[in-house]
């Protein structure tokens, strides 16, 4: 390269790393010629941590032609983090037409940590009223974990209720329930089958209007022990 490109080249890359905003950087990675420039720009985003930057770097990584800037832009997706940054990461992790790009994504995919979307709960035991519990009782207890709780995308957790049972008797009334978790990797691999029960029991009859309630407690129970166990099944992950 001749002295006064690579000059050019130089300067363009301390004009934008030392600039107050994001827009010379953005620019630069948008609309510049050089490879170089592009990737250093790539780069510059994601340290600045600017969140804004996320889209611009998933278009990058999506259909830049060389394949230094889309590896640049994977690892500065993997510094910001974020639902968008995660869905390009798989999806280059998986269809990138270069290998170094494919492993550039899943390094940064590793960097950002586990993610789960969670899918609508699958059996009749309970109703809808427990088929929601069960849900909501699974996010708790991923959050929990520390883990990300996305609408899509990421290790996918399916969940079932088994059953709800419900006996009365002897003075006392015990709701029993049981519950099922499948996880499924971004490769469409099973991760993990997981099965838990808990029972509450409570004096008395329970007034047919709060079952709903009790089984919900129960649920929560149960999904916290499926949590539990889904952590020390992924933990080396």
């Amino acid at each position: 390269m001749p002295r006064i490109a690579v000059c050019a080249v130089l300067l363009a890359l301390t004009a934008f790393a030392r600039a107050d905003t994001h827009d010379d950087a953005a620019r630069a990675l948008r609309e510049d010629g050089s490879v170089k420039v592009r990737a250093q720009a790539a780069i510059v985003l994601g340290q600045r941590g600017d969140a804004e930057a996320v889209p611009l770097l998933a278009e990058a990584l999506a259909s830049d032609a060389a394949p230094a800037v889309r590896i640049a832009a994977a690892g500065a997706l993997g510094r910001l983090g974020g639902r968008g940054a995660r869905e390009k990461l798989e999806a280059a992790r998986r269809s990138d037409a270069d290998r170094a790009v494919r492993a550039a994504a899943a390094r940064a995919l590793d960097v950002l940590g586990l993610a789960f979307s969670i899918d609508e709960p699958g059996g009749s035991a309970g109703g809808a009223a427990a088929r929601s519990a069960l849900r909501e009782a699974i996010a708790r207890h991923i959050t929990a974990h520390g883990w990300e709780v996305l609408e899509r995308g990421g290790v996918v957790l399916k969940p079932t209720v088994l059953r709800v049972d419900v006996d009365a008797g002897a003075g006392r009334t015990v709701v029993a329930v049981r519950a099922a978790l499948v996880a499924v990797d971004g490769d469409g691999r099973m991760a993990a089958m997981l099965e838990s029960g808990a029972r509450l029991s409570a004096a008395g009859a329970i007034p047919e209007a709060k079952v709903a309630a009790y089984a919900a407690r129960a649920l929560d129970a149960a999904a916290r022990a499926l949590c539990e166990d889904l952590a020390a099944r992924l933990g080396g992950r």
